[in-house]
């Protein structure tokens, strides 16, 4: 497939389908070399086989953190730089849909927050006015995230950064530890993705959900 757009464009896609459906233990169904290039990096696939014993393991190559900002229309902060990482996926464990994930820094990346937003928070709490001004620009040299996603759509997001912000002090090195959760059927609904696709994937995992209890 040369070219797909939705929320945001993925050229190049392939993808290697032999087996079975529906699928058995015997006669397994296979889902191999996918792969799709998409924010100025890739996103590959090696295997996902069905009924699925083992974790698919997706990874990502070099995306641009700029542009998926942009598609996401974050106002109160931007992020640039490339991010690589790995994600073991299921679609059919009782509890996760994605666990032990991870991304990493495959380049610099700065992290720019909004004047208006740090101001506010500035304004309300001067302690951590403070901090956030050492956030107001920072100019990451290390980041890691874990990434945990539930069959109910919960997804929690836990970074390390390290980094400096030449603005204040250029030598003083910046640490910063981050917690971050969020439903992400909810988080889909607010960036329009289809929803016949989105409201099937929410009632078939939350069934399975349920089914395993």
């Amino acid at each position: 497939i040369k070219r797909v757009n939705n929320l945001f464009e993925m050229t190049d896609i392939t993808a290697d389908l032999q087996g079975f459906y529906p699928a058995t233990e015997s006669k397994p169904l296979i889902l191999s070399n996918v792969n799709v290039a998409m924010l100025d990096g890739t996103i590959s696939l090696a295997k996902l086989a069905i009924p699925q014993h083992d974790a698919a393991i997706i990874s990502i190559d070099n995306i641009q953190l700029s542009h998926l900002f942009t598609l996401l229309k974050v106002t109160q902060f931007a992020a640039s730089g490339k991010v690589s990482g790995e994600f073991p996926f299921f679609i059919n464990n009782n509890q996760w849909i994605i666990k032990d994930g991870w991304l990493a820094n495959s380049s610099y990346l700065t992290l720019r927050l909004d004047k208006d937003f740090v101001d506010s928070i500035d304004d309300n709490n001067m302690s951590a006015g403070v901090a956030m001004a050492w956030l107001r620009y920072l100019e990451i040299n290390r980041s890691w995230t874990r990434v945990n996603l539930s069959n109910l759509g919960e997804l929690v997001l836990e970074a390390e950064i390290q980094g400096t912000n030449p603005l204040e002090d250029k030598r003083r090195q910046v640490n910063l530890n981050y917690r971050h959760e969020e439903n992400v059927f909810q988080l889909w609904r607010s960036l329009r993705f289809g929803s016949q696709l989105e409201e099937w994937l929410e009632k078939s995992l939350s069934d399975l959900g349920s089914e395993s209890e």
